[in-house]
């Protein structure tokens, strides 16, 4: 039983990184693109990480996963968040019609 929702947090997570790259490709600015593929990434790390958790033999083993995913999940989505704000301080418009919060 405990195969079937690892396989199952695998097959979601090749869903979300599908998802990401969809949008990486759809969407029609930078900032919109990141996001989609931000969010797509911590989403399939996360299934992939619950995925291994539930298929490790050992405690030690399950401890690194949960660091490692901590890790990713603090990085990753402050990196994208950096790097929307260079694109912003250094000229990078959105699409027409998006409204930016000043602040």
């Amino acid at each position: 039983m405990i195969k079937w929702i690892a396989n199952i947090c695998f097959i979601g997570s090749f869903l979300a990184f599908g998802l990401g790259t969809l949008g990486l490709f759809r969407f029609p600015d930078p900032y919109t693109r990141m996001h989609a593929v931000g969010m797509g990434d911590t989403l399939g790390v996360g299934l992939v990480g619950l995925g291994l958790l539930l298929l490790s033999p050992n405690w030690i083993l399950r401890i690194k996963l949960v660091v490692i995913l901590f890790l990713f999940w603090t990085i990753n989505p402050t990196m994208t968040h950096l790097v929307a704000k260079a694109g912003l301080i250094h000229g990078t418009q959105p699409v027409e019609g998006t409204r930016l919060r000043k602040g």
